[in-house]
């Protein structure tokens, strides 16, 4: 019974907003990934990463103001150890695919507001600059907050810039992880 009340409310609300305008497409872009690494006498050294998938602004409301803002992002999150000792730098190579689940409020049609939290399903992990290195313990799934804006420079090019952060532990010894980043994104609509 709950099954069919939650796809009765499903189709429900989607034929509700089956006229407002779905807006969909792919980015890709550039972000600062930063964190902390577990030990005394370790310094974490901040990366510059990858992002890029497909994206789908889902409609709320008659007025074209809220939606959902889905889809599903290969991201990088790498991030350096350097022992401020002996100066030895451990790269750190963390790889998910997020899965976001955002509310997006658009003020006006070329420019929106969101946030939510991103599921994160690792899929890679390596490290590499000592031959003992391991990644151990990955946190999988992992939900990191997220805070962005979006704006249209045309109809069809735009970009989005996002803030992300999450406490807690990202694999052993590793932690805290920020970012900041830049996407291009281009809308089929």
């Amino acid at each position: 019974m709950k099954k069919i009340m939650v796809v009765a409310f499903a189709i429900w609300g989607f034929s509700a907003t089956a006229e407002a305008a779905l807006d969909y497409g792919v980015e890709l872009g550039v972000r600062q990934q930063s964190g902390e690494v577990a030990g005394v006498n370790f310094s974490a050294n901040s990366q510059t990463a990858f992002q890029g998938g497909v994206f789908a602004h889902v409609p709320l409301d008659e007025k074209n103001q809220a939606h959902w803002r889905v889809g599903l992002l290969y991201t990088q999150r790498p991030l350096e150890s350097e022992s401020d000792i002996t100066g030895e730098a451990i790269e750190y190579k963390i790889n998910y695919l997020d899965i976001p689940f955002d509310l997006l409020f658009k003020p006006k049609e070329n420019l929106g507001f969101y946030f939510g939290f991103n599921i994160a399903i690792n899929i890679d992990s390596t490290c590499k600059g000592n031959s003992n290195c391991k990644v151990l313990d990955v946190t999988s799934p992992y939900f990191p907050l997220v805070f962005g804006v979006i704006y249209k420079f045309t109809p069809k090019w735009g970009m989005d810039f996002y803030l992300e952060g999450a406490n807690g532990m990202v694999a052993k010894g590793l932690g805290d992880y920020r970012a900041v980043g830049l996407n291009l994104t281009f809308s089929v609509e």
